[in-house]
């Protein structure tokens, strides 16, 4: 209310100005100095008060009106002005659920005009399914709505997907008298979505069926030699690669269709040991540490653990010292209940590049990494609303941190 009432009083000074009422305007200015300290919500609704009772006092009844009138118009004006200019569909139902206002957007979007819908009722005009009358009730009871997704129906009868922001006006009391709906059409987004999930599936099952077939004729091929053949073992190499970036699709695809309730309780403790005694187990060359207590939560996105496995490979398969080195830690922070983990290494550090991969706030398409696997590490860690740092470690190779919330703490 208060944010109402300022753009009111911003527009009546600036029109008292043009009017030529300075002796209102002073006095206004007057009674804003001496009630600077108040709060702000408290301090604009007195000076509305206030404004009237000056106006009132100083200027003839006709002129109030003309004042207040030309205040009205231009704040009606302006917000037609972006009612009308909004890429969405903009509408105002009343308690019965008929449209009274429908703009531009509106049209753009669902194809009838403002004349064809007006007092119409909603369901009746845009309903492909029996979603949108509960979509209303909800909105009657007084609930606010966002981004809610349904189905529509333009005027030609096409279906469309939507997302709807919706929030009750109330004038009598808590009663609800109506409603203000916000409406998006993302059909073509759904249906990109679709096509590339179905892409992804095909590619991915005839990418498994074709290694598949290839290693097998490798393996006798490989029979054929009694020591090993370079060409072959690299021709296996490669195969591998192509299966893991098949997985990573999958794991991708998933990460598309994660939704807040797929972020479960982790623990990271018990999940990071098992990791650890894994690249132990793979790369005996190196020394791997761990200090983790035995219970340390996280509430986090399921893919979680292929995020950690993409980092403590990566420490392993591009250092090229000696002797790898690879340390886990956590700390904890109680006043923000959240926890950091680290893995650090004694490698050549991680490129520019794939730096970015990891901490850049946008992704952008001359950012090439080597991989997919950093990729998907950044997209894991934010599904799970965490953030991701990287430095240079002690022993001048990379310090990767991975900050995560602890359970208790809301999403923000």
């Amino acid at each position: 209310m208060a944010d109402h009432a300022e753009q009111l009083v911003g527009t009546l000074f600036r029109v008292l100005s043009e009017q030529g009422h300075p002796e209102v305007q002073q006095a206004l200015l007057e009674r804003y100095q001496s009630q600077a300290t108040a709060d702000r919500g408290e301090l604009t609704e007195n000076l509305f008060s206030e404004l009237v009772a000056i106006l009132h006092e100083q200027v003839k009844t006709q002129e109030q009106i003309a004042v207040l009138t030309t205040a009205i118009e231009r704040l009606l004006s302006r917000l037609t002005a972006v009612i009308d200019a909004a890429p969405v569909a903009m509408l105002v139902v009343d308690s019965d659920n008929e449209i009274q206002v429908w703009n531009d957007g509106a049209e753009r979007i669902f194809g009838w005009s403002d004349t064809e819908v007006r007092r119409q009722p909603y369901s009746k005009v845009l309903a492909a399914s029996s979603e949108t009358t509960e979509i209303l009730a909800r909105l009657q009871e007084g609930e606010q709505l966002h981004g809610v997704e349904t189905r529509h129906v333009d005027k030609h009868g096409t279906r469309l997907d939507v997302r709807i922001w919706a929030a009750p006006v109330q004038t009598h009391g808590t009663e609800s008298t109506g409603g203000v709906c916000i409406i998006s059409d993302i059909t073509s987004q759904k249906q990109r979505e679709q096509r590339l999930a179905v892409l992804n599936r095909v590619l991915r099952h005839n990418i498994r069926n074709d290694v598949n077939i290839i290693q097998a004729h490798l393996e006798m091929l490989a029979e054929e030699y009694e020591d090993e053949n370079e060409h072959v073992q690299i021709m296996d190499e490669r195969l591998t690669n192509i299966v893991e970036l098949s997985q990573a699709a999958r794991n991708i695809e998933q990460l598309q269709d994660a939704s807040e309730t797929e972020q479960t309780t982790i623990n990271l403790g018990v999940m990071l040991r098992e990791r650890v005694e894994q690249l132990r187990a793979e790369s005996p060359a190196a020394r791997v540490s761990c200090e983790l207590p035995d219970s340390l939560l996280v509430v986090a996105h399921e893919l979680l653990p292929y995020a950690f496995d993409n980092v403590l490979d990566n420490a392993i398969e591009h250092n090229s010292s000696k002797r790898p080195e690879v340390s886990v830690s956590a700390s904890s922070e109680p006043s923000t209940n959240h926890v950091t983990v680290s893995v650090t290494d004694n490698g050549p550090g991680l490129p520019q590049i794939e730096r970015e991969v990891l901490t850049a706030e946008t992704e952008s398409a001359l950012t090439h990494s080597s991989g997919l696997g950093l990729w998907l590490t950044r997209w894991i860690v934010r599904s799970s609303d965490g953030s991701i740092t990287v430095e240079e470690s002690a022993t001048g190779g990379t310090a990767i941190s991975v900050r995560l919330r602890q359970p208790g703490r809301e999403r923000h």
